[in-house]
């Protein structure tokens, strides 16, 4: 399986849980891509750019397919058109995470350690709607976030037509 979504939309919380009741291994591909790089995300975008981060991403999205498990990605993954054919193209299950804006903003903008914490409401919101449709295309399944946990899994594990 594929996750994504935008910041917030809890991608590192479910893939989590995913790989504790399905007994698979998780990648998170900021996590793949500090390994990669020896380099923290922030240090990569002050010294290479996001052209370079992206390009970083890309090549541990194309390695984490290769291998069985659950990928947890980033919000931004799917602006880079690579990276987005990969997604597209997969033949693993890809499940959009999303929750309504203001619910995504309040995880954000409660969340010191996120890169968007401190940018103005109307710029995040600008982002997010630049990003739906692409997500909603990429994704074999669309699974609502704004409840618990629990319902979330039961979406994704049980979902009903």
């Amino acid at each position: 399986m594929i996750l994504i979504g935008f910041m917030g939309s809890g991608k590192s919380t479910v893939a989590r849980e995913l790989g504790e009741r399905l007994s698979l291994d998780v990648l998170e591909l900021d996590d793949e891509i500090s390994r990669l790089s020896g380099k923290t995300i922030p240090e990569i975008f002050a010294e290479e750019g996001e052209a370079g981060f992206r390009s970083y991403e890309h090549q541990v999205l194309s390695d984490a397919c290769k291998i069985d498990g659950i990928i947890s990605t980033g919000g931004g993954i799917i602006t880079y058109d690579d990276s987005y054919e990969i997604i597209k193209n997969t033949e693993r299950k890809v499940i959009f995470l999303n929750a309504e804006f203001e619910s995504l903003y309040d995880r954000i903008s409660n969340d010191a350690t996120r890169p968007l914490a401190s940018q103005p409401k109307a710029q995040v919101r600008a982002l997010y709607d630049s990003r739906i449709e692409r997500y909603k295309r990429a994704a074999d399944l669309e699974v609502d976030t704004a409840c618990c946990l629990e319902d979330t899994m039961k979406a994704i594990l049980d979902p009903t037509p």
